[in-house]
């Protein structure tokens, strides 16, 4: 048997991993085969050297709209790792704006003062009214401000129209700004016109936490597969619903499997934006848009959700060796791009079969790679927050070129 042989010449690693100019790391690679053949491991030895940049310092002056448990994860990160990004990335980043709807808004050009904001939140759930950094400015003034770079784009999901986030991200790059976002309206409802503005403006436009977390779905497209077509895609892609297929498919009824899921934090009081599809068909809507160049609105997504599906139907496809999963795809039909989410029947040896919990995966299919697939295995807030975090060290890298 020929063993293959894998090299990298450049290979950049997050900075949380980064002490010394030089690694060594000891790591596996396992190849899967669409035959039944079992899975070879492979160890490999990885040697890499450190990008160390051109020395700049680039000051990246932030603000954050909405300050939900995803802003504030961010922030934990920011306080934790903001000299070694400085070190290494020469990246000198703070937070001078906060916008929220309900805790008050922030601005300090000189920093906010973030241990003291994620007390306040902790302690009031809003910012303390003898806040020195509050402000009266208005959403629209904070991010027209001359001290701010960069915003981060982090409100709710506005179903119907991605709104007023998109305008929120056009405001920020017809000003100048560069723009991350994990907000998945944007992409799902105006990818197109954003990135044209982005484009224009000579702005970075980033949205890697949109979808999978802080899996690296768009990064990996754009950073490691020049030249690739996507012709497809498939995968489970909110984690709520399966979870619950998943407490059901053991036994537990669909109303405990939901209210488990409430206690957990991972089903919001109104469901069923998880339930009826409509987060997993935004989520398509963006894959599509993004990676197979379409124009579309998770209206245009063919959607059935999980509201339907009793324990019957989990029992009667465990009969004939299935499992019911919310399944997500995207697919080319008549020369133009589609999307569909419905639950699906698979058999139980199928790959999809074993994401358990609130995990998710997709399997992304082009016209030179073939098959690849993604998973991310129970998910926390820290790694939805990594996902901005990697987005802007892609950006102070970009910077630095």
């Amino acid at each position: 048997m020929t063993i293959p042989l894998f090299t990298a010449a450049d290979i950049r690693i997050p900075t949380p991993l980064i002490a010394n100019k030089v690694r060594r790391y000891e790591f596996y690679i396992v190849l899967k085969y669409e035959f039944n053949i079992t899975p070879i491991l492979f160890p490999f030895i990885l040697q890499y050297n450190v990008h160390e940049g051109s020395g700049k310092m680039h000051n990246l002056n932030i603000a954050l709209i909405g300050f939900g448990s995803v802003g504030q994860e961010f922030s934990r990160i920011l306080i934790e790792c903001e000299k070694e990004w400085a070190e290494h990335y020469g990246c000198s980043c703070k937070v001078v704006a906060i916008i929220t709807r309900s805790k008050g808004s922030l601005l300090n050009k000189a920093g906010v003062d973030l241990k003291r904001t994620l007390r306040e939140i902790k302690d009031n759930e809003r910012f303390s009214p003898d806040n020195p950094d509050q402000s009266t400015l208005s959403t629209a003034e904070i991010i027209a401000h001359k001290d701010v770079d960069l915003v981060i784009e982090i409100t709710t999901l506005n179903i119907e129209n991605g709104q007023p986030a998109a305008d929120h991200i056009a405001g920020a790059l017809k000003n100048g700004k560069h723009v991350i976002t994990a907000n998945k309206g944007p992409i799902a409802f105006h990818y197109r016109e954003l990135k044209q503005l982005a484009e224009k403006e000579n702005r970075y436009f980033y949205f890697e936490g949109t979808v999978m977390d802080g899996a690296p779905v768009f990064n990996l497209l754009r950073e490691t597969l020049p030249g690739c077509r996507v012709t497809g895609f498939s995968g489970i892609l909110t984690g709520t619903t399966n979870f619950i297929l998943c407490e059901m498919a053991a036994g537990n009824s669909f109303e405990a499997a939901l209210q488990t899921a409430q206690k957990m934090g991972w089903a919001e009081a109104d469901p069923s934006l998880d339930l009826d599809g409509w987060d997993s068909a935004a989520k398509t809507a963006a894959l599509l848009n993004v990676l197979m160049d379409a124009a579309i609105t998770p209206h245009h997504v063919e959607r059935t959700g999980i509201s339907k599906i009793s324990i019957e139907m989990i029992e009667a496809a465990s009969a004939e060796g299935k499992v019911i999963k919310l399944l997500c795809e995207g697919f080319i039909s008549g020369g133009t791009p589609h999307g569909k989410v419905a639950p699906v029947a698979i058999a139980q040896t199928h790959p999809l079969a074993h994401i358990s919990g609130t995990s998710s995966t997709l399997t992304i299919e082009t016209d030179f790679t073939g098959r690849l697939t993604i998973e991310i295995e129970e998910p926390k807030i820290r790694q939805t927050a990594y996902a901005l975090v990697s987005d802007l060290l892609t950006i102070a890298k970009n910077l630095d070129q």
